[in-house]
Order: structure tokens, then C-alpha cells, then sequence
């Protein structure tokens, strides 16, 4: 028997409505708290291995709950593991000066795709749900919340390879600073404390601004203005599911029922319509 391609077991994740679907508020309440621990964490060590620790069980709670399966769950924890090891060689002292610390840049490298995944996953599994509860909302602001954090990573990267040339402001940037600015960007508010000096950090400031703001009025808006609503079109997304979902509104989905709509079968009928 032919074993699926990566392509065909990645749709098939994507496709399938599992039985057990559990919340993605939890990942939320991580991601919050990843927003407010940021300013305590300074540039050591082992601050910068809690923020890694704290983005790598979101992620990976975020692909638990969305039923990803055990491959994806596997690669995942190796890529957050990579990070804390890659966040910590980077602390070792060089044996020679360099211009450019490579480690510090592969160990920013990977915990700026590493803030990736949870966006990701939350986005795609929650546009294929054919039921808007609570639950999706909680999921649509989980994401939006970790797109400002890739950004800060992000922007914090280019510090990094531009060495802390990435502000025009001259006071060394921590952390929160990236992060401030970031949010400050992704709503538009702009308060002008803090501005790019280079054209790809602009353009990039550009962008997220713009982003934040299509993200809002598309995934956030329309989820909150259809809570609680069936979306009928997206049942034929889900082969395994069996009916309408349950109609509670701050849960998950529940399959239920016949695929058909059928009424069960009784026994075998006579020519007149009675049973035999």
C-alpha cells in the first residue's frame, strides 16, 4: 500500500474535523502572558530561554488543540528545542572577535519562525470550522496577538544583523521596546517615540501596519459579527463529519448524526408500506 505524500497528510490535517477538538482559549492565555512577562525578561541567557520556552508551548498547545497529528506535534517540539539550544550556545563566550555573532542571529532565526506556527495553525483550522463560537474568537485574537510578536522577533533580527542600527533613536532597544513598537505599528496608533532608520525596516513597519488592520476588519470583525452562526458551506470541508455541531457557542464542534441527514434504518418495508 502507497504511504501518503507530505502534501496529502498535511491536507488531510487540515481537512479533518476531529471528534475531540478542544479549546484554543488556553493558547490565548499563553500568548497574554507571554505580553506581559516580555518587559520583566532582560537580554541574558536564560531571560531569553523563558521567552523561547513560553512561545514553544504555545505553539505547541496550539497544534495539540487544533488536531494536528503526532508527526507535526514531533517536528515541532524539535524545532522549540533547537531554539532553547540555539538561544543558549549563543551565550557561550567566542574564542576569537567577530563583526557578526552568527549564533546570536541562527538563535533569533529560529525563534522568529518559530513564532510563525501558532498564527498559522490557529488561522488555518479556524477558517475551516463551519460553527463561529467564542472559541474561534479567542483563536482570531490569539493570532493576531502572535502576528505582533513575530514582528517584534522580526525587527529584532534586523537589529541584530544591522548591529542595533534598526531605530533611528540612539538608546539600545530591549525586548519590550521591540515589542512596543511593534503593537504600537500592528494598530495603527503610531505614536513616532520610535521610528525605523533603514528602508526594509520601514517597509516592513508599512506592511504589519497594514496587515493588522486588513486582519482586523476580515478575520476579527467578520468572526465576532457571525457568533454563534452555521456556516453550512464549510460542512463539505469536513469528510469525517456526521451532522450539525453542537449548539453550544463556547465550545467546539461535535459531531453528531447522519452524514445524509437519513433517518436511521427500522427494517425492511412491504410493497404497501408497512413493515414486514
Amino acid at each position: 500500500m502507497q504511504r501518503p505524500s507530505a502534501g496529502e497528510r498535511w491536507s488531510r490535517y487540515l481537512r479533518s474535523q476531529t471528534v475531540q477538538q478542544r479549546p484554543i482559549a488556553p493558547v490565548l492565555v499563553l500568548t497574554v502572558a507571554t505580553l506581559l512577562l516580555t518587559p520583566l525578561i532582560d537580554e541574558s541567557v536564560p531571560g531569553r530561554i523563558t521567552l523561547v520556552g513560553l512561545v514553544g508551548i504555545a505553539a505547541l498547545t496550539a497544534l495539540s488543540r487544533t488536531g494536528a497529528s503526532r508527526h507535526i506535534r514531533i517536528a515541532a517540539t524539535v524545532a522549540v528545542t533547537i531554539s532553547t539550544l540555539a538561544v543558549a550556545a549563543s551565550g557561550l563566550p567566542s574564542a576569537a572577535p567577530v563583526d557578526v555573532d552568527w549564533r546570536q542571529i541562527a538563535a533569533q532565526v529560529m525563534f522568529t519562525g518559530l513564532l510563525l506556527i501558532t498564527p498559522t495553525v490557529v488561522v488555518l483550522r479556524l477558517l475551516l470550522r463551519p460553527r463561529i463560537t467564542l472559541d474561534t474568537l479567542a483563536g482570531a485574537l490569539t493570532a493576531y496577538l502572535q502576528i505582533g510578536l513575530f514582528f517584534a522577533a522580526l525587527y529584532r533580527l534586523i537589529d541584530i544583523v544591522d548591529h542595533g542600527s534598526f531605530f533611528v533613536e540612539g538608546a539600545p532597544p530591549s525586548p519590550a521596546t521591540y515589542q512596543y513598537f511593534s503593537f504600537i505599528t500592528l494598530t495603527t496608533v503610531g505614536y513616532g517615540d520610535f521610528t525605523p532608520a533603514t528602508p526594509i525596516g520601514q517597509t516592513l513597519a508599512s506592511f504589519e501596519a497594514i496587515f493588522g488592520q486588513v486582519f482586523l476588519v476580515t478575520v476579527v470583525a467578520l468572526t465576532v459579527s457571525n457568533l454563534g452562526r452555521e456556516l453550512p458551506h464549510r460542512r463539505g470541508l469536513h469528510p469525517d463529519a456526521h451532522g450539525p455541531a453542537s449548539s453550544d457557542p463556547t465550545g467546539d464542534e461535535r459531531v453528531t448524526g447522519d452524514p445524509a441527514g437519513d433517518e436511521p434504518a427500522t427494517g425492511d418495508r412491504s410493497d404497501d408500506g408497512t413493515p414486514d
